[in-house]
């Protein structure tokens, strides 16, 4: 289970950390963002707020799948289906939704850096799940 308590741990805390970059930082808004959109959305233009709050309920989000990774990180034994959240959040969210982006004439280079992110999160999480197994079958 070590390895499982220890990908609920960065997976949890790589989580954490997207919540204060998308929400506190708001990385995404300055990176891909329309130039200006945070000086807009400051001085009330209602399509830049809502980009901006769109931005900060998602990392709010993020930041709660963090928080309940490191908490669930404390009883791995009873976390698996949480792996298999972050799976399907990772594929949908992730590898699905920037494929679209990309389709949609998004800048390239973020974008393949999270996709390779992505599929970090989501092969590791897969040994995690399949190494807990066996442990799980060898104590049984």
């Amino acid at each position: 289970m070590n390895f499982l308590k220890w990908w609920l741990r960065i997976v949890g805390l790589f989580y954490v950390l997207q919540f204060v970059m998308v929400a506190i930082v708001r990385a995404p808004i300055r990176v891909q963002g329309p130039a200006g959109a945070l000086e807009d959305a400051a001085a009330g233009n209602p399509m830049a707020r809502f980009l901006v709050d769109t931005w900060v309920t998602f990392g709010l989000e993020v930041g709660a799948i963090g928080m309940v990774l490191l908490l669930a990180s404390r009883v791995p034994e009873t976390a698996r289906i949480l792996v298999w959240l972050i799976i399907g959040i990772e594929i949908g969210r992730g590898l699905i939704a920037d494929s679209y982006m990309i389709s949609r004439g998004h800048p390239l280079p973020t974008l393949l850096i999270w996709l390779v992110l992505h599929s970090i999160v989501i092969l590791t999480g897969w040994m995690a799940l399949q190494k807990s197994k066996t442990e799980t079958d060898k104590i049984n």
